[in-house]
């Protein structure tokens, strides 16, 4: 009798994930329709043709998919339970022995390839192919070749220096450098440097033609030197953290620009916060399908599927709203960014494993 019990679950699970992959193409679509729409405006600008819209729009499919796989998985799962409601087949699987939690379990079996299939997009994929989205837009509208994991205007503070880089890339080579030495006890400026250009080799920075501009209490000494070595921690990966913002980054440059932060004594929340949101971000995904469950289960005889549906989308809305507030919130009473990354879900999924098991 257990075999029964093990064909409906695949039967059930398979059925609401093709529903949420239906609901993810059907989003990426609709969004890619709506980005190209956007594009037509800069198309005729420089060398920006419809066919590099296309492509520069297609390019984003990958962060589309990352986006509303959340929302696909509340839709396509309110969807696909309400279908197999209206067809009385949830009446018949829960006379066959499967409780709701063990329908609920079986979607969730089958839905873990997708989130990791979607994490491991966000961390691998997504990056590269913003870089691209931006590098071809840049290229063809204003004319400039960005590089991949070039970034520009930083600022980096490293114990009593802070250091000034006006354009840097991921290859380890720097333009335009100020390092600004502090007194660590009286916070006098000490020493003003200045380079050119500098090169990251061996764990070493490099510089060349730099210029020293000393401050004493007596004079102002200035000294060049043809190549220098400087005693800095940041290495070129970094500053790809340092120029975009930190819901754009993957897991592992947040998790190594967070210890640089820690490290160096500077607010480091804001990164935090974002990194234990995408590490939590399966528990969201989680959490959508088992309030679409608890819609679809609930004890509203009376409402049509559209209805369910309707409701399932204001229950992940307020799920939604209550992860963009905690944000702020975190960040203004110094509450543990761990914390407040895990109560919405926490709060929303009780929630619907309540509406489950009550009768």
């Amino acid at each position: 009798m257990k075999i029964i019990p093990s064909i409906i679950e695949r039967y059930v699970g398979k059925y609401v994930v093709t529903w949420i992959l239906y609901t993810t193409v059907f989003f990426c679509i609709l969004s890619w329709l709506i980005k190209f729409m956007e594009q037509l405006n800069h198309i005729g600008t420089g060398t920006y043709t419809i066919g590099m819209a296309m492509l520069a729009v297609t390019m984003r499919i990958p962060h589309n998919v990352y986006v509303f796989f959340p929302l696909s998985a509340l839709m396509g799962t309110v969807v696909s339970l309400c279908m197999l409601g209206s067809r009385q087949e949830l009446v018949v699987m829960q006379s066959a022995g499967l409780s709701k939690l063990k329908i609920v379990l079986a979607t969730l079996k089958f839905s873990v390839p997708l989130m990791i299939a979607v994490m491991l997009l966000a961390e691998y994929v997504i990056p590269k192919s913003e870089a691209k989205y931006d590098e071809i837009r840049a290229k063809a509208i204003k004319g400039t070749d960005i590089s991949v994991g070039s970034a520009g205007d930083i600022w980096i503070k490293e114990d009593n220096k802070f250091l000034h880089i006006d354009h840097a890339d991921s290859d380890g080579m720097v333009y335009g450098v100020s390092l600004y030495t502090f007194d660590r006890n009286s916070h006098r400026l000490i020493d003003a440097a200045e380079a050119n250009k500098g090169t990251y080799s061996e764990g070493q920075w490099k510089f060349d033609n730099t210029v020293h501009h000393k401050f004493t209490d007596q004079k102002l000494e200035i000294t060049s030197i043809k190549d220098e070595i400087w005693d800095l921690s940041i290495a070129p990966d970094k500053f790809n953290a340092l120029s975009v913002s930190a819901d754009e980054l993957p897991i592992s440059s947040l998790w190594s620009y967070v210890k640089y932060l820690k490290k160096n004594k500077i607010e480091s929340k804001k990164h935090e916060f974002e990194l234990y949101r995408k590490v939590c971000s399966p528990l969201a995904v989680i959490t959508m399908i088992c309030l679409a469950a608890a819609v679809a289960f609930g004890s509203m005889r009376s409402l049509s599927m559209s209805a369910r549906i309707v409701l399932g989308v204001v229950g992940g809305f307020a799920f939604y709203v209550a992860n963009q507030l905690i944000s702020p919130i975190s960040l203004v009473y110094g509450m543990p960014p761990l914390l407040c990354v895990l109560l919405p879900s926490c709060i929303f999924l009780c929630c619907a494993i309540w509406v489950l098991t009550r009768r």
